[in-house]
């Protein structure tokens, strides 16, 4: 039923913001209050006349690049805003030989769009899947006849060697610890990413950064704030 579908929407719930909105208020969605996308509406109006993603203002914070508030914050470590702000032990990752339907369960069941491939003792990062992937199953069923046995690692080799598909899996993009959260907003930028595997010593996967967590780190929410501007019920969804 759609009622069930709806329940997974991954722009659920529905909080539009107006065309006279603060963009404080579309940043704290979209990082604190962890929506994805923001519909925009005409107040009075039942029409959406469009979304802000996450991926958009992270482009848009990339622009920003030379003037003096931007570059203050961006030229500063990682480190110094916490991130990544999940420690190693809890970075969820996927072996290269294990099942690629594990890996999509894995995603479904943490509410997360992708995963570092990882491979030996010290989870060397060699790959990537998203959660968008899925759709070579769905769409070259004759590629994947045994997908209940297909491994990650081979799932996706048969995919890079997909010549004609435009639309082939992200490598993993990386960063360093000691990066600087300027450079990681140009990659994520640049690469039309959603994350990057910040990589330790052999490349081992240490932590995940987020659109979601650049943009917690250029904003603060004064008190009360969503108290006045949406009113109880859209808080009460908000903390669900």
């Amino acid at each position: 039923m759609v009622r069930q579908i709806t329940k997974s929407f991954r722009w659920a719930p529905f909080l539009p913001v107006s065309t006279e909105s603060s963009m404080l208020s579309v940043l704290l969605l979209l990082s604190k209050y962890r929506l994805r996308s923001v519909p925009v509406i005409e107040t009075g109006s039942p029409l959406v006349k469009n979304f802000i993603t996450q991926s958009a203002v992270v482009q848009g914070l990339e622009q920003c690049k030379g003037r003096d508030w931007f570059d203050c914050i961006a030229s500063r470590p990682l480190e110094d805003f916490g991130l990544p702000f999940m420690p190693q032990n809890e970075v969820i990752s996927i072996k290269s030989d294990e099942l690629i339907l594990e890996a999509f369960k894995r995603m479904k069941d943490n509410h997360i769009g992708g995963l570092p491939v990882v491979e030996g003792p010290n989870r060397q990062i060699i790959g990537n899947v998203s959660i968008r992937d899925i759709r070579f199953l769905l769409l070259k069923p004759e590629l994947f006849s045994n997908f209940r046995q297909l491994t990650v690692m081979n799932f996706i080799n048969t995919v890079t060697s997909m010549a004609e598909e435009p639309g082939k899996i992200t490598p993993p993009i990386t960063c360093k610890p000691g990066s600087s959260l300027g450079s990681v907003i140009e990659t994520l930028a640049s690469k039309k990413v959603h994350r990057v595997y910040v990589a330790g010593e052999n490349n081992s996967a240490v932590g995940v950064i987020t659109l979601r967590d650049v943009i917690s780190c250029f904003i603060h929410e004064p008190p009360n704030f969503f108290d006045d501007y949406f009113g109880y019920s859209a808080k009460e969804m908000l903390k669900e």
